[in-house]
């Protein structure tokens, strides 16, 4: 049976009463040990002197007036009936309609013994359907979430689409989602159907950066080309509810009624689907009529200038004495001219380009070796009717397919190394015929 030595908090009172009553402590050590005032722990103290161990009792709060079970359920259903409701609530509630008086505290002792004393607030958000009175007056863009396809693996689809008409202007599937495979369907977008006025976007990292807005590169060529940026709120999807609706409808619509056997091969099915879409899908939202119909009787805003300079990241490099540049760690060979002095490199995709005093000094492709080509010795052989170059008094084999195209060889100790462009490289033996090791880079 339970004593009141059994009680914790009575322990621990006695505990620090009897130190300090034995001389071990002074009363404002045991206050501070004990985590209490120096007040309380003097109180404890009185108290047990007058009352002995009871006197460590917590005093009861006044008289205690229980509430009928029948109050407590009617308490209980006004809660659940609307989780947002107070206690004070409750109270006037019982007040005004039942006549029952009762302490806002009371009420809220009742709902916690059942466990419904937390109010939920519900917040109302008004939405406002909104839509461009003309084409190209916005643009929407999203990527769709990533889908795994038999034959195709993981894959991604960009969209595009155009407020107004609802009409796909430009859509790809892709293997990431990343910012240059978004400035690249934009730009062969707008090369298609023109500048749009403003893009409306999420916050992800292709589009804004966690530093801010103007970071990005994005964000830097629809400066360039004239384009307001918009972002959609955190956490706020209706924003986004057309080109959301959108991607329901293809994977309902189009990705359940094919079957894929390679990545071109989506691409290409899904651009099918998409003319369809445009001219002949009967859009609920446009009265039954497809999107093409209204995306017309306005003149689009063509691009002006080098599409590759606007869409190109922009940075600059010193020329070294050795007249070449370092970026991403490769070398690019550079006039020698224009040592010791700075140049603009625009790198988009693969291509990189440098110029010096606005004048084009070179184009070079990233996925090649420069550094490994320029430490070295080139040399250049046409590959013949059947496949083979001659070098060094040796045949070596290169393949039918490359009949015509000149090939640079590098000796790198006992290898020759063949580069054919920036994705094939063969790699042989010194006077073996066939390629030991044959590398593609992708």
């Amino acid at each position: 049976m339970e004593t009141i030595y059994d009680l914790e908090y009575v322990q621990k009172r006695l505990k620090y009463v009897l130190l300090i009553r034995d001389g071990h402590m002074t009363i404002s050590e045991g206050a501070r040990k004990a985590g209490v005032t120096w007040k309380t722990m003097k109180s404890w103290i009185h108290r047990y002197n007058e009352c002995g161990i009871k006197g460590l009792l917590n005093k009861p709060r006044g008289r205690l007036n229980p509430v009928p079970g029948n109050i407590k359920q009617i308490i209980v259903d006004i809660k659940t009936e609307n989780r947002s409701r107070s206690g004070r609530k409750i109270r006037d509630i019982l007040l005004e309609g039942q006549g029952i008086s009762l302490h806002r505290q009371t009420v809220w002792a009742v709902l916690k013994a059942v466990g419904e004393n937390k109010r939920v607030k519900q917040t109302f958000k008004v939405y406002h359907d909104f839509e461009r009175s003309r084409p190209n007056s916005l643009w929407q863009v999203d990527f769709m979430e990533g889908i795994v396809l038999e034959g195709v693996g993981l894959v991604y689809l960009l969209v595009f689409i155009d407020d107004h008409s609802r009409k796909i202007v430009g859509a790809r599937f892709v293997t990431e989602m990343t910012e240059q495979n978004v400035l690249e369907i934009l730009w062969w977008t707008i090369e298609q159907h023109g500048i749009p006025s403003q893009i409306y976007s999420d916050q992800g990292t292709q589009f804004k950066s966690h530093w801010g807005k103007g970071h990005t590169r994005f964000e830097k060529v629809c400066k360039r080309l004239g384009i307001g940026t918009i972002f959609a709120s955190v956490r706020y999807p209706e924003g986004k509810g057309k080109i959301e609706r959108l991607f329901g409808f293809i994977q309902d619509d189009f990705l359940p009624e094919f079957r894929f056997i390679s990545f071109d091969d989506i691409n290409q099915k899904f651009d099918e689907w998409v003319k369809w879409y445009n001219e002949k899908h009967e859009h609920s939202s446009l009265c039954g009529y497809p999107p093409d119909s209204r995306y017309k009787n306005f003149t689009p805003r063509m691009p002006e200038g080098d599409m590759f300079k606007i869409f190109a990241e922009h940075v600059t490099r010193k020329v070294r004495k050795n007249a070449t540049i370092s970026l991403n760690c490769n070398v690019y060979p550079v006039d020698p001219e224009y040592v010791n002095e700075k140049v603009n490199v625009l790198v988009f995709g693969n291509l990189v380009r440098i110029y010096g005093n606005s004048k084009l000094l070179g184009e070079y492709d990233s996925q090649v070796n420069y550094r490994e080509k320029m430490l070295r010795r080139v040399h250049t052989r046409l590959v013949k009717k059947d496949g083979m170059i001659k070098f060094q008094n040796e045949k070596y084999h290169i393949g039918i397919e490359f009949v015509g195209k000149r090939v640079d060889l590098v000796i790198i100790r006992n290898q020759l190394r063949a580069f054919l462009d920036s994705k094939h490289l063969q790699i042989f033996k010194l006077r073996e015929r066939d390629a030991l090791i044959v590398k593609v880079d992708r």
